[in-house]
């Protein structure tokens, strides 16, 4: 609950940021548009990487945090999306042997010098509320076992959120760039409508790439990560099996 609470406020806030960030531009060139063209206004032959992403107006700043929040989802996923990590067999073959053997107190122990892992969580949780009258071990695991994995999954939604979030975003910059191309070319003369529409035109058309930019490799590690988790689950639902028989003795 923390941690949707947490992201909703971020969310609220970069789109309260967002929208500060699309319309001030449109305001100070509105405020701008009624000053008289000088030769100083015309486009450079040639612009940095820095002018060509400004270029992009005020949306290329909220792609540029989506780009920010997916490389660290990213980084953190490849460090601690592994099942080695999550599932690791060798814990699960020590737990075994001591949950088999009826020593309870040392798997408890084991499993709380490892508490980082799934297959811990799940043998804690059981063995706290392990009773031989009923089935509350077994449903601590199972619930234990899928908060975990729940947990995993929505992890990774938030690139698949970034994925369909950042080519609208970069379409919604290309609109804007766009209207106001068409909206300054009436205010100039004939010989500089032409390359002054292509040069909007052009500065409209970064925003779009620079969704994609985002977009796509987003959706790349998207798939790579999916792919784990599901490799996590079918481990997790491997050995809780084995895990719950043997801590109810059967």
């Amino acid at each position: 609950m923390t941690n949707s609470k947490n992201m909703f406020r971020c969310v609220s806030a970069l789109f309260a940021f967002s929208l500060l960030c699309i319309y001030l531009p449109h305001i100070a060139h509105a405020q701008a548009s009624n000053l008289p063209p000088s030769g100083a206004d015309q486009m450079p032959t040639e612009m940095t990487l820095w002018q060509t992403l400004k270029a992009g107006g005020g949306v290329m700043v909220v792609i540029g945090l989506l780009s920010v929040v997916a490389v660290a989802i990213i980084i953190y996923d490849l460090m601690m999306l592994k099942v080695s990590k999550l599932a690791p067999r060798r814990l699960f073959d020590a737990v075994m042997r001591k949950l088999e053997s009826r020593d309870f107190g040392e798997a408890q122990t084991l499993c709380r010098k490892e508490n980082n892992t799934i297959i811990s969580k799940i043998v804690l949780a059981g063995l706290e509320r392990r009773n031989p009258m009923d089935n509350s071990a077994r449903e601590a695991m199972e619930n234990t076992a899928r908060v975990e994995l729940t947990n995993l999954w929505q992890n990774i939604s938030y690139l698949s959120d970034i994925v369909a979030v950042a080519p609208l975003l970069g379409l919604l910059g290309t609109v804007l760039g766009m209207i106001q191309a068409f909206h300054a070319v009436p205010l100039q003369s004939a010989s500089v409508k032409t390359t002054l529409l292509a040069a909007g035109i052009s500065k409209a058309m970064v925003a779009t790439a620079s969704g994609l930019i985002v977009a796509i490799p987003a959706l790349i590690a998207y798939s790579y990560f999916r792919g784990q988790v599901q490799r996590v689950t079918n481990m997790i639902e491997i050995y809780s099996t084995d895990i719950i028989k043997a801590i109810q003795g059967r």
